[in-house]
């Protein structure tokens, strides 16, 4: 009788790869699987606080253990460059020994994988070395995965430099099928060549793993699969909310707030976890959400701008809906009195709505945002882009006008049920993305 596989998952420490291991790690322990989850201290102390659902996650049979990041409580964790440095030169010295006293608790249940994200692919090399099968979770789309792992040919065709830089803008396609990107949009587009570097070792390190776990499916990107073996899509990773991680606390209140709503009638703002508005676009926004006119919830993470009730303009008035710190996002997409979702459209939030049939009022701020809008405007036709002014600003009524605009387009609201549909059906006992997994469990036995 074949032994049920030991994973020991590790995510680089921000909610954007957190939560999708957490997913993964509640559904593969349904199935069996014994589960040991390595957070830095720093993350774990933050989801401790924060009544994060640690508890249930660990009654569902995940086992939490922990490693210093390298850095001190005085230290900018914000400053990412800071922590993949000190990650990278402190934690590999100490994974053989935490990985030796895991095993050592059941000598006939030892860790036969290891998961990581991206920036922690060195514990694949830790993986290699200790003859531990390895495999990397991408939390981001897998269109974004292969334009990474396409660096060395874009180089080589001259698209881009050995900084990442475009020779000049144009449209590239990787394969017949895939929506063209714009060079401009390009996921490493903004960043230092150290940056542009580190994703290139990343990319190279990751071939160690023997697969490349996506949160996808293949009617969410259907042309991106012929371009690795590598390449499993095993979405949409959904779990219950209550289970969910964060670093801040959830307002649960708006829920009941949601529920004295009229079906399809509030627009939902959120930018996720790590983006930073610029003062005057925050106040353009608040203004843009009061013009509204339309019951809405607007997620202003505590340390947005370094926003207080001070920072908002003058003139917010803000009385025809709820400002929260955090939500629970996935509750609120599934809500029948939600309208739109004004998002950042980083790749969680957008498998989110889709699995919600929410139609998207799209505002990409970097990285592969840029190809999801795209994904989102142009190939699934679920939403809508938002237009800057000569400024640089995208407009109090620019917001009105495309957020009337999506509301009032019935068919994009048909093929956002449509896409829910499609989506959620991989997952189902004998969908696509079911049988990659039990795939997946079988390999790492």
């Amino acid at each position: 009788m074949a032994i049920s596989p030991h994973f020991l998952v590790i995510p680089y420490p921000v909610l954007g790869h957190v939560n999708p291991l957490v997913h993964l790690s509640q559904i593969l322990a349904k199935h069996g699987c014994t589960i040991t989850f390595l957070n830095t201290e720093f993350s774990h102390k933050r989801l401790n606080t924060t009544g994060a659902g640690l508890d249930n996650l660990k009654r569902s049979g995940i086992r939490f253990v922990t490693l210093p990041d390298g850095l001190g409580p005085e230290d900018d964790r914000s400053d990412q460059k800071k922590v993949v440095r000190s990650i990278k030169t402190n934690m590999p010295s100490m994974l053989p020994k935490l990985i030796q006293d895991v095993n050592a608790l059941d000598v006939n249940n030892k860790i036969t994988c290891i998961v990581v994200t991206l920036s922690m692919t060195w514990a694949l090399k830790v993986a290699h070395t200790l003859g531990i099968k390895g495999t990397l979770l991408w939390p981001a789309s897998a269109t974004s995965l292969v334009l990474c792992d396409c660096i060395p040919r874009l180089i080589d065709d001259g698209v881009i430099d050995s900084y990442g830089i475009p020779g000049r803008r144009q449209k590239i396609q990787l394969s017949p099928n895939m929506p063209s990107m714009d060079t401009e949009n390009f996921p490493w587009r903004g960043h230092d060549k150290l940056h542009f570097d580190h994703l290139v070792q990343e990319m190279q390190t990751m071939k160690l793993g023997e697969w490349w776990l996506c949160n996808t499916t293949y009617n969410l990107e259907p042309a991106v699969f012929s371009m690795s073996p590598r390449l499993l899509p095993i979405g949409p990773l959904v779990a219950s909310d209550s289970n969910k991680s964060s670093f801040w606390e959830e307002d649960t209140s708006c829920l009941e707030w949601l529920d004295q709503q009229l079906p399809q009638s509030v627009v939902y703002v959120s930018f996720g976890s790590m983006v930073v508005m610029d003062p005057n676009q925050f106040n353009e926004l608040a203004l843009g959400i009061d013009l509204l006119e339309k019951p809405f919830i607007w997620v202003v993470r505590p340390n947005d701008n370094k926003v207080n009730i001070n920072a908002y303009p003058r003139d917010f008035h803000g009385k025809r809906g709820r400002t929260v710190a955090w939500a629970p996002q996935k509750k609120i997409l599934n809500h029948p009195a939600l309208a739109c979702f004004i998002s950042h459209c980083g790749w969680n939030s957008t498998v989110e709505g889709v699995c919600g049939g929410t139609p998207f009022l799209c505002w990409p701020f970097a990285k592969d945002q840029l190809v999801n809008k795209s994904y989102i405007c142009d190939v699934w036709k679920v939403g809508v882009g938002l237009d800057k002014d000569e400024n640089g600003l995208i407009s109090k009524q620019e917001i009105k006008n495309k957020v009337e605009q999506l509301l009032g387009d019935q068919n994009i609201k048909a093929r956002s049920l449509r896409m829910k549909e499609l989506t959620m059906n991989h997952i189902s006992k004998a969908g696509q993305s079911s049988k990659n997994l039990e795939k997946f469990i079988k390999w790492a036995q």
